[in-house]
């Protein structure tokens, strides 16, 4: 790879992963000198996204070359690098895939990346990848793909067997959500003193080793000594699947338990606030214009628009330009890697499995730690899953394999055998009942399936 990479970013101007694009490479200081190539197709905010970047170069030694655009393939050629941060309809479609299977019967505890919400998701996100991915393939067919769309594993996997593409990595920093945004507090140690081993798919993944890193000091019997010493509901579910199985997963209560059938006993079927995260997003976007055009400060914000704590941390926006000792994307650290050939260990990754979880099956994508130096990625090998959490695994990969099928084939019938596996269903007359009025109310994003 080139010293001087090309980036190009689809999808880049959102209140959530945007601004973290822009943490990371002033967190980064190797891309320097790259040429960042930011496309989305929401104009309005792609111009403030613009100005946003551009003010980027007062704090990098080497400036980087900026272009914005609402046609990818007006950029795509010469990329090294894709990162993919694209959904559909995004809170409206959300809060639909949670409340219509909610009303046929469904215990479903969010319905973004598991349950029949979840399999909806999916079949309106793999098509749009897959047309991304003919654009790539055409213009940049030995560009990295990095994959941060939701649900990862199964647009990873649509990629990877409908999409004639080179390197495909999947990226999600949920395991180091857990330990600098939970797991920190509880313990009493701050994340950067730990190192974290999970592994799994992605959403589901497994806390397998936990150290000190300056000594290796084992933490793991701290952790769960303070687990289950806790009071109240917090991660009621993550912890007792601890006190169950002796182990704890790594993206806690609210993505685990998507794929787990019991989850509404510990989490509630409540979903989200979508009107609250609608208008916050929107203050959002009103903040990141004044940062852009006023040199806003992180107190005006709270002035005009109220307390962000209830926010996770991940999502706050103060202060915007100051340095993070944890990524927000997981891709930039792979590029500063690779372009200044240091060598690194990120704690999460999804690439094919093609022996680094044993009891799980290859050519699939599965979540484990990997290394990264100037000549690739590296996935380290974590043998055998112990076997309760390896069946939790299985059936989420047995689901998604039909998933990525019924989105290419837009085959009715599969869409059914996926939503019959998933562990939150009931009832085969409701399931089919539930299917039908989703493929009307998603008619407009689902072609393949008139």
């Amino acid at each position: 790879m080139s010293d001087r990479p090309q980036i190009t970013i689809i999808g880049a101007a959102s209140t959530t992963f945007g601004p973290k694009v822009l943490r990371d490479i002033l967190n980064h200081p190797q891309v320097g000198g790259s040429r960042l190539c930011f496309v989305d197709i929401n104009e309005e905010r792609l111009a403030i996204y613009d100005k946003l970047a551009r003010k980027l170069n007062r704090y990098l030694d080497r400036p980087i070359a900026i272009e914005s655009t609402s046609d990818r393939r007006a950029v795509l050629a010469g990329s090294d690098y894709v990162i993919i941060t694209v959904d559909t309809g995004h809170y409206h479609t959300w809060q639909q895939d949670f409340t219509v299977p909610v009303k046929y019967g469904s215990r479903q505890i969010l319905g973004e990346l598991g349950g029949p919400g979840g399999l909806f998701h999916s079949l309106r996100q793999i098509p749009l990848h897959l047309e991304i991915a003919r654009d790539i393939r055409e213009l940049c067919p030995d560009a990295m793909v990095m994959v941060t769309s939701n649900p990862l594993n199964r647009i990873c996997l649509a990629l990877e067997r409908h999409a004639d593409l080179g390197q495909i990595i999947g990226l999600c920093h949920g395991v180091d959500m857990a330990l600098y945004l939970f797991l920190d507090r509880v313990m009493g140690v701050a994340g950067d003193d730990m190192e974290v081993t999970a592994a799994g798919t992605n959403h589901l993944t497994w806390i397998l080793d936990l150290r000190r890193r300056d000594t290796g000091e084992d933490l793991l019997p701290l952790m769960k000594e303070r687990l289950s010493r806790m009071d109240g509901d917090e991660q009621s579910l993550s912890r007792k699947l601890l006190e169950v199985y002796g182990y704890f997963p790594g993206t806690l209560d609210s993505h685990a338990g998507e794929y787990i059938a019991y989850a509404w006993e510990f989490y509630g079927i409540k979903g989200i606030d979508f009107s609250g995260h609608l208008e916050q997003e929107a203050n959002r976007w009103e903040y990141l214009r004044d940062l852009a055009n006023n040199e806003a400060e992180w107190d005006k914000f709270e002035q005009a628009y109220g307390d962000q704590s209830d926010l996770s941390a991940e999502l706050r926006l103060d202060p915007f330009f100051a340095p993070r000792s944890w990524a927000d994307t997981l891709a930039f650290p792979i590029i500063a890697s690779l372009t200044a050939h240091d060598l690194i260990r990120l704690p999460a990754v999804n690439m094919l499995n093609t022996g680094q979880i044993n009891n799980l099956p290859p050519d699939i994508f599965v979540e484990t730690p990997a290394v990264v130096d100037g000549s690739g990625v590296y996935p380290v090998s974590m043998g055998d899953l112990p076997q309760p959490l390896a069946a939790f695994n299985r059936r989420d990969i047995d689901q998604t394999e039909l998933i990525v099928e019924a989105a290419v084939r837009g085959d009715r019938n599969l869409v059914l055998q996926a939503a019959l596996l998933d562990p939150v269903a009931e009832s085969v007359g409701q399931a089919e009942a539930m299917i039908d009025e989703m493929l009307r109310l998603n008619a407009p994003y689902l072609p393949q399936f008139a």
